[in-house]
């Protein structure tokens, strides 16, 4: 029974085999593939409002925006800087907050194609949030990196 705890299956070559392992997975990671958990801050995905959303056509973006009305197939929402947008819903997402987070592609300068989002709730200071899109994309934008 002594001998079973010195072969290849004991805890310490277990071990040094895990550490291995998980010094191969940043490199990995970094390496390009794609990460839904959103761990990779290589390049973050951007905050916008409508003015800034414009330098992001056919890009990644988060918006936040509030939910005006359904129009055929897209959403009709009011961004922070008080313009118009449309969103393109994932099939089957159901906004059911006032506000909601879309986290999605550019697809031109009025239209948003929704990969997630988030529901933000029925109250949310949109002043406050467009500041927050304006620093993070401006002069200071290193700080929220």
């Amino acid at each position: 029974e002594m001998e079973s705890g010195s072969g290849p299956n004991s805890r310490r070559g277990g071990t040094e085999r895990s550490s291995r392992r998980s010094t191969v997975v940043p490199t990995t990671r970094s390496a390009g593939d794609e990460m839904e958990s959103g761990m990779d801050c290589s390049e973050p995905t951007p905050r916008v409002n409508f003015d800034i959303m414009q330098r992001y056509v056919g890009r990644k973006v988060r918006l936040v925006c509030k939910v005006e009305e359904w129009s055929g197939d897209s959403l009709k929402a009011s961004t922070c800087d008080g313009q118009t947008v449309f969103i393109k819903p994932k099939q089957g997402s159901q906004y059911d907050t006032a506000f909601v987070e879309i986290e999605g592609v550019v697809e031109n300068n009025t239209t948003v194609q929704e990969d997630s989002y988030t529901p933000f709730g029925d109250s949310f200071d949109m002043k406050n949030y467009n500041q927050l899109c304006v620093l993070s994309n401006g002069p200071v934008k290193e700080i929220f990196l």
